[in-house]
């Protein structure tokens, strides 16, 4: 994974101000004079160490409430309440702790509240530099991400006229879209139609895509949200007072400039290591006190019916890249053969007798753990889907692609709210619940929806 540099100095920067909070909170407590101690005051350099750990243990929080995203956009105010809302849950932990309750105000309590303020302090004032080194380097024109415009109208050439005005913004603007090819505003020129979309973000490197539809074109932008899926760009809306997308929007002003972020990226960095984490050794546990089980099935399934014990099947992943799924064998061998991919009925002939139970008790699905040990799937994510499928749906369902930005997943919301997909209309209506956890993602809804398909499995619900 690439590291920016911006993140890099926010590290470092972090760092040495977690450390400057410590030093300041040692020389309060002992070299002022205010607090009475009883003891022979320690030499700073024997508390070298656990300042290391302390500042380590913090940049780990700060990673995990998303502290390392970007600081485009951001002001000063901004910054300072991200580090207050980032520290406060700990320092809150360390008080509840170490409190005494029959001296609550005690001067050890006074001195920890001492130190979040330096560290508030430190943090902040470090990343307002680096943020104010950043506006400077974007005003001479130094790191700005290639943006492009689609639609050629007043809203866009306002947004033009704040850009250049406002340049540290960090938006170089390559083009219009959806215009005709003639159309210049400001040294900024129409490049296409909306049918080169694809191709034009690609060729001219486009990092974020602005749509300001007319309202004569507001009803094309599903489609271009889900043309723009997989293309790892971020897409903003320049808002009107009825720009709403069926509530998949998240309002943001940068600078004072009116966006709306679509389809967010709801999981920090931290939280996105942490969920990668997880899927690995929940993986491994399975796996390793499954097996005796594993085999058990792996003997009956063969007893059972002719075929092999595992069935391959080719999947839509994460970016839509192919992969292999494993699932222990719960149909005759060949079973598409004749007919090629569609969907399994509730009573479908074609599933064994052990098939069934297997299909109801989800055992079928054990051997995704190797999927998601290996990195394909995720233990909570939207179900993958066939290639066949997938073309058929991209096409046919707007925003569908949206579920291919994220890996998909052995359950799912999708799963635990709604049936079995038998037809079109079943995906369609998952596609809901798909959509709401991919604008809910967090740790703690993967959990909840693990334990209500832990509860499907014990009642027998299912396919």
């Amino acid at each position: 994974m690439k590291i920016s540099r911006e993140k890099i100095a926010l590290l470092l920067c972090d760092f040495l101000a977690l450390n400057l909070a410590y030093a300041a909170s040692y020389f309060l407590r002992y070299e002022t004079g205010w607090f009475k101690v009883s003891a022979v005051a320690p030499e700073f350099r024997h508390l070298l160490m656990p300042s290391l750990l302390v500042s380590g243990g913090w940049l780990v929080i700060f990673l995990l409430r998303g502290m390392y995203r970007t600081l485009y956009g951001q002001g000063s105010v901004d910054i300072v309440f991200s580090v207050i809302r980032a520290s406060l849950v700990g320092v809150f932990l360390i008080f509840l702790i170490t409190i005494d309750l029959r001296r609550p105000l005690s001067p050890s309590r006074v001195v920890l509240m001492s130190y979040w303020g330096f560290l508030v302090f430190f943090v902040a004032g470090g990343r307002v530099m680096i943020r104010a080194a950043q506006k400077r380097l974007l005003a001479q024109g130094i790191g700005l991400r290639n943006a492009l415009i689609v639609g050629f109208n007043d809203r866009a050439r306002s947004f033009v006229r704040q850009i250049q005005r406002v340049p540290d913004l960090g938006y170089r603007i390559c083009g219009f879209l959806n215009g005709a090819v003639e159309d210049e505003y400001l040294g900024v020129r129409v490049l296409a139609g909306l049918d080169t979309l694809e191709e034009t973000v690609r060729r001219h490197g486009i990092r974020e895509v602005i749509l300001a539809p007319s309202p004569a074109e507001r009803e094309q932008v599903p489609g271009i949200i889900s043309r723009l899926a997989n293309l790892r760009v971020g897409i903003k809306m320049l808002p009107d007072l009825t720009d709403t997308l069926y509530g998949h929007l998240r309002t943001a002003a940068i600078r004072g400039v009116p966006l709306i972020e679509v389809f967010p990226d709801i999981l920090s960095p931290g939280e996105r290591t942490l969920k990668r984490t997880l899927d690995v050794l929940a993986s491994l546990t399975v796996l390793v006190l499954g097996l005796p089980l594993m085999l058990a099935l792996a003997l009956i399934i063969k007893l059972d019916s002719r075929g092999p014990i595992l069935y391959r099947q080719q999947r839509v992943g994460r970016g839509g890249q192919i992969f292999t799924l494993l699932k222990f064998r719960s149909m005759v061998a060949d079973a598409e053969a004749k007919t090629g991919p569609v969907w399994a009925g509730k009573d479908d002939p074609r599933i064994t007798r052990l098939g069934k139970w297997l299909r109801r008790m989800h055992l079928d699905e054990l051997p995704q753990f190797i999927n998601v040990l290996k990195g394909d799937m995720s233990l909570v994510g939207p179900r993958p889907e066939r290639p066949a499928f997938v073309d058929q749906f991209r096409h046919t369902i707007p925003l569908y692609e949206r579920r291919l930005n994220v890996k998909p997943g052995i359950t799912g919301w999708a799963q635990v709210k709604h049936k079995y997909d038998e037809s079109l209309t079943d995906v369609v209506d998952k596609l809901r619940y798909d959509l709401f956890y991919l604008e809910n993602m967090s740790v703690v809804l993967d959990l909840k929806i693990i334990i209500s398909t832990i509860g499907v499995v014990v009642t027998g619900k299912g396919q």
